[in-house]
Formats: structure tokens, sequence, C-alpha cells
């Protein structure tokens, strides 16, 4: 017994001396170092650098300014011309992905997704913060490159393109892994003896074909969720960006190469509408998500019924906000401006239909027709960027579409205060430039308030009251996105719920997108499935149901009288009818009754 004895004078002594706090003080410093970095190690960000491609630079002119811009090469179907669509300088041609090309690159993802597959979460979260941690030091280069290739602004590339992709990464790295973790489900009072849940497995290989309103934005924020849920991706990129994907397909898999993974994880394609039914129809190809039209959208779900494969659809919207009389117009109007103003509202949740209530309507029209009037447009790398405002238009064939909608609404009694056709800029005639445009005065029956017009046009609207903007409102067949203006909180929390639509805002528009814990998607023709959040993620996994014996010696038992051959098939029912009844009655004294003629029936 002088061992413990030795022991309790060692402990005596310690007690009484000075050194105690000294002792206690490391004792906690050293747990608290535990628990901080022993027990949750996180792998860094590992630096890498990519050049950014030499016509990104402001003030680059080596190009030719083409005579008519557009995609189309004369006497070549498999090349795709480049452009900026700020000035019409070509950006060199970029040759289409292949029907064979892209099989094989299929093929290549989808052995590099079977090691993939194993990766831990701390792993793949390794490779979002390279990617990350590359983003935040570099936008500029990457603002610019999406700048050329889309002829948008600094400041919406930077909104649009870096800040949402960035707060892709952070959200997806912080909470990812909790949004994929087994979802335990209760079994239920037959299964009471079981342990059930949900796992949250990859796909596979998925494919996204995304739209060309945000090029660096829409083609990684598919890969940061396909590369966390544990996938192979390949993304098939807009022919009208296709000089800025491989930019993108770079950064992508350089992360991928400098934290021990393999690039074949991912794949840029670009080309015609032949390449995106090859994605969609490929049986190599295990989910699709789909950001365009409706009318392209229907293709693809045709196209991908043909192996079954599910889809996420993105169609586009009509976004609506409305606009209270006690709305604090100070805080109201610029969001309004920048939400028709930002990227030229070439936006799927750009605010396309503003309904103003009639007793500020006028205040709203004179004050939006001073601001409109202002708003200057231009190449951003090519003019003093404090002289842009708006930006470009990327498709070279839209303007005698949105022309048109503007003369409809015109001859059904709009007024136009602002623009309403072409702008020819005076230094870069070449230019995709449409004016900024007021449209006042219309209603529910011009074509303009029912087409996507993705181009910087303002309608604003008359309601009388909140019966009439619900009439307006769903007037349209779009249902993506909706604000709701109004001092009342109440009554704008009221309104925005009862609207039919994917998404709403009180007091803001488009801020739901940055908040990345939501999901993201419509209704309607706007679509079905949901991107980012923890649907987002789910989305590109197999929920398998699983389950397991609770205690290992307690199995599922078949008693005799259920055992096959029956014996009695009769008798077998009743039993059966008495295990609901004993299981599922509300009353006890039912289940009671049941149990006792259960004992009957087995005996």
């Amino acid at each position: 017994m002088a061992f413990p004895k030795l022991q309790m004078d060692c402990v005596q002594t310690l007690l009484a001396s000075e050194a105690l706090p000294v002792v206690v003080a490391a004792v906690a410093g050293g747990a608290l170092l535990y628990v901080l970095f022993a027990r949750r190690r996180s792998l860094p960000a590992i630096p890498f650098d990519l050049k950014p491609p030499a016509e990104s630079l402001p003030g680059w002119s080596t190009g030719p300014v083409l005579d008519a811009p557009g995609i189309a090469v004369v006497g070549d179907p498999g090349a795709i011309q480049c452009y900026d669509p700020a000035t019409g300088r070509s950006l060199g041609q970029v040759r289409a992905t292949t029907v064979d090309d892209l099989t094989e690159r299929l093929g290549r993802a989808r052995a590099a997704q079977a090691s993939w597959a194993q990766t831990t979460f701390e792993q793949r979260r390794q490779v979002l913060r390279t990617l990350l941690a590359f983003v935040l030091g570099h936008q500029r280069e990457i603002c610019q490159v999406a700048c050329r290739d889309s002829g948008k602004t600094l400041v919406d590339a930077t909104l649009g393109e870096v800040l949402t992709t960035a707060a892709k990464l952070q959200w997806t790295i912080k909470n990812g892994e909790r949004a994929l973790q087994d979802d335990v489900r209760d079994p239920g009072f037959m299964m009471a003896y079981k342990r059930a849940k949900v796992v949250y497995q990859p796909r596979g290989v998925v494919a996204a074909l995304v739209s060309w309103n945000y090029p660096f934005h829409n083609t990684v924020g598919p890969v940061i969720s396909a590369l966390f849920a544990g996938n192979a991706i390949v993304v098939k990129a807009s022919e009208h960006v296709a000089w800025s994907m491989n930019y993108w397909e770079q950064m992508v898999r350089r992360a991928l190469n400098v934290c021990g993974h393999d690039p074949d994880l991912v794949h840029f394609v670009t080309g015609f509408a032949d390449i995106g039914r090859a994605v969609t129809a490929s049986p190599l190809v295990d989910h699709i998500t789909f950001i365009g039209s409706p009318e392209v959208g229907r293709l693809v779900m045709e196209a991908a019924s043909e192996n079954l494969t599910p889809v996420t659809l993105e169609l586009g919207g009509k976004d609506c906000a409305i606009v209270f009389d006690d709305a604090d117009l100070g805080q109201c109007i610029p969001v309004l401006m920048r939400s028709v103003i930002q990227n030229a509202s070439q936006n799927c949740i750009g605010i396309e239909r503003i309904l103003v209530h009639q007793r500020i309507y006028d205040r709203v029209v004179d004050e939006m027709t001073r601001r409109v009037r202002q708003v200057r447009v231009g190449a951003v790398l090519d003019d003093a960027p404090n002289e842009v405002d708006c930006g470009a238009m990327v498709l070279p064939g839209c303007f005698g579409r949105l022309e048109a909608l503007v003369a409809d609404a015109v001859a059904k009694g709009a007024r136009c205060l602002a623009g309403g056709s072409r702008f020819c800029h005076p230094r870069h005639p070449q230019g995709q430039y449409f004016a900024p445009t007021l449209l006042v005065d219309v209603t529910p029956d011009m074509d303009i308030t029912r087409a996507e017009t993705f181009g910087p046009i303002m309608v604003l609207m008359r309601f009388a009251d909140e019966q009439d903007a619900m009439r307006q409102v769903h007037a349209s067949p779009y249902a993506l996105g909706s604000s709701v203006f109004s001092g009342d909180r109440a009554r704008a929390r009221r309104v925005a719920l009862r609207l039919r639509t994917g998404m709403a805002n009180v007091n803001d528009f488009g801020v739901n997108y940055i908040c990345q814990a939501l999901p993201f998607g419509g209704v309607g023709i706007s679509g079905f499935g949901r991107f980012a959040g923890p649907e987002g993620l789910r989305a590109l996994c197999v929920e398998k149901a699983f389950t397991e014996d609770r205690i290992p010696f307690v199995k599922t038992p078949i008693p005799p009288i259920l055992d096959y051959p029956i014996q009695d098939t009769e008798k077998g029912y009743q039993f059966t009818q008495q295990i609901v009844a004993f299981a599922y009655s509300e009353s006890w004294w039912q289940s009671v009754k049941a149990g006792l003629r259960l004992a009957k029936l087995a005996v």
C-alpha cells in the first residue's frame, strides 16, 4: 500500500505549492489545443498560379474588329468564332467538342470518380479551400476574363461572378458535410428493433449545361457542388462564351492537381446543339443540371428520357417587384435600378416587372425616368471605367426581339420614356448594346409582361390593391423569383408568401442567391428541382434508404403461421390483419384486443 500513499503525498504537495496555477493552466491549455487542432485537423489551401489570357488585359486591341460579329465560322461548322461583344473585336477561334471527344472525356471522368468517391469530406474541402484562395487572390484577373468574354462591367463581374462563387465555396466548405451526413429516421413501431437512415452517396458522373450570362460562376458553381458530393462532372459551356472556358477549366483542374487528385474529375466542353444533345442523351451521365430557356429545357428532358436520367431545370423568369405606397423609396429605387441595369439585366432573377401602387406611381415614374436616362453604356476594359454603368449584350440576335416587345407595348398604350432600341456606341460601332429603356403604363395584355426580355428594359405597371397586384403578377407563366417592398413587414411577408414563385425577398432583390444556404429554383415554366443549399447538394446524390438490426441477436422473425408455403392462408390473412390493428390503432384498447387475437392465432 506504499504506492497509493506516495501518490497521495505528491498530490497534497502539489496542491500546497505555488506551481499549482501553472500546472492547471498548462493542462487547460493542452486540452484547448487538442480540441482546436488535434481533434479536427484542417487540410490547408495550396497556392498555385495561373496566367490569365493576354486578351483580358485592359486596352488589349490586337484582334481585328469583326464586320458582322457572330459565333458561326463560314465554311467550318466545327469552329466557334469568339469575340468581345462590347467592341466586336475577335478573340480567336475555338474548336467545338466532337461527340467522340465527349464520350472519351466521360470515360476518363468515370474512371477518376471511382477513387474520388472514396475521399473524405476534409480532402474535398481542401480542394475547395484551394480554389477559394485562388479566387480571392485573383479577383481582378477573373473579372477581366469574364468582362472580355461577355461584355459586362467590372462591378457586375465582381458581384455576379466572384462574390457568388466565393459565397458558394464558403458555404459548401462550412456546411456541405452537415448537409450530406447520414440522416437518421424513425423506423416506426413495427421496426423499432431496426436502425433506419438515409445515406447520401455520389451519383457518379454528372453534367451541367449552363447559360452564357455569367461565364465564370455558371460553369464553376456546378463543379463545386458536384465535387463535394463525390462526383465527377462534365460542364457543357455555352458557345457564346467559349473563349473563357479554357481558363476556368485550367483553374479547377489545377486546384485538383495540387491537392493530389485526378484533374480528369472535371471536363469543360463546348459546342452547338449537337453536343448539347449528346451530353443529355449519353448513358454515361447520371444527372443533368440545365440552365436556359423553357424551349430548350423541354428538349433536354426529351433527350434525358432516353436513359431516364434525372434532371434539374432552371428555365428563367419574369420576376416581379411589388412596391407598396409605404415602401422606403430611398432604399427601394436604387435596388430596383440595380435589378434592371446589373449585367444589362441578363439575369434569370432580374426584375422584369415592377408593380407600383397607384398613390406613388407618378413619383416613381419621374425618378426612374431621370435615372434611366443617365445610365451610360460602354466597354469597361477599353473605355474609362468611370464612364460605364451598363455593359453589352452577349447575343448578337437579341435586338430585333427586344425592339418588337417595346413596339408591341407602345402600340397597346404603354409609354417609352427612355431608350427602346439598339444603341450604336460612338467608339464601338460593332459593339452589341441596347439602350437602357423605361416603359411605363404597361398592362398584363402586353407581350413584354409574359416574355423573358433578358435586356436592360425597366417595366413599370400600376396596381390598386393586393388583389390587383396578385392578379397581374400571376398573369405570367414564369414563377422564379419575386420581391415585395413595404414598410409594413407583416403585409410584405404575407404577400411574398402568397406569390406563386420559387423564391421571394422582402425589401430586396436576388439576395437569396447570395444566401447559399437556400435552394435556388422556380415553379411553372421556370423549371423544377433545386441547386444551391442542402437541396442542391443532395440532388447530386443517390438517397439510399438503409436499415440494419439495432441489436445483433434480434432479427426479423417469420412466425410459423406465415412461413411459406403457408398452411392456412385464411388464418394467415387474419393474423396479418391483427398485426395491422395491433401496430397502428390509435386506441390502446383496440391494440390490446388485437394483441390477444394475435396470441390466439399464433397458438
